[in-house]
């Protein structure tokens, strides 16, 4: 996917979550269930009680609250281009020692810059992948991520399997109602305007086909530490993988 195009894309999100950052973590306030085996994952991978927790996509931050329950003394960072749910997130609390907020376009700014030499026991990718335009991207910053875990880290992320459920496909959006206009020669496949709740507004989704996340953790240098599914009315709405860094590839 071209520069261009990437940016139209973002910037569909970008005016989306500034509009109705309010309403949309009104929406998001309790933890997903698929949390809770991810708990107990952590204890048994023996996550510190002062993790280094980087939350790229935070939005309000409810991922950091519920870890923080258990681990108080975690250092947390969350990462969201939405300067108005970072606000929230901020003004909520509860998200042990001394956390910190980074305000980062993933499209047009500099992560690796911008992370600098932090490293992290842990780094969530949760409802992240889907906003994120373009294969080549979606790969590149799982690479960088992959880059910023400290030695027996963990990366977890979720596949939201939009494809797999009619009630997401039946809302899809034709992309001419899209602003400012997009190309749909130049999107990839499984790219879909979908609308928010009862139609507030529209968002740059990415549809990723099963075994899509899993391709692209293949082609990184990670060894798979758990996966399943969870969320939902059925437990079938996320696709969670958690990996751990090897050896760089020849």
């Amino acid at each position: 996917m071209d520069d261009n195009t990437a940016r139209q894309l973002a910037d569909i999100n970008a005016a989306f979550y500034a509009r109705r950052a309010a309403d949309f973590s009104a929406s998001r306030e309790g933890p997903w269930p698929g949390w809770r085996r991810l708990h107990g994952l952590l204890d048994a991978e023996g996550l510190p009680a002062a993790a280094r927790v980087l939350d790229v996509g935070c939005g309000n931050a409810r991922l950091g609250r519920f870890l923080a329950e258990a681990r108080p003394a975690l250092r947390y960072s969350g990462l969201d281009s939405c300067g108005e749910l970072i606000a929230i997130a901020q003004a909520e609390g509860r998200l042990g020692t001394a956390p910190e907020f980074l305000e980062i376009d993933l499209v047009g700014d500099d992560l690796t810059a911008a992370l600098g030499a932090r490293r992290f026991d842990l780094i969530a990718g949760f409802g992240l992948l889907h906003h994120v335009p373009g294969r080549a991207r979606r790969r590149a910053l799982l690479a960088t991520l992959l880059a910023r875990l400290a030695p027996g880290g963990l990366m977890a992320l979720t596949c939201w399997r939009l494809v797999a459920f009619a009630r997401f496909r039946d809302k899809i959006v034709p992309w001419e109602a899209a602003q400012p206009p997009v190309d749909p020669g130049r999107l990839e496949p499984g790219d879909h305007l979908l609308p928010f709740g009862d139609g507030g507004g529209l968002r740059y989704v990415h549809f990723a086909h099963e075994d899509e996340t899993a391709e692209l953790l293949a082609e990184l240098p990670v060894e798979r530490v758990a996966s399943w599914r969870a969320d939902g009315q059925n437990d079938e709405l996320n696709q969670y993988f958690v990996v751990r860094a090897t050896r760089p590839r020849p």
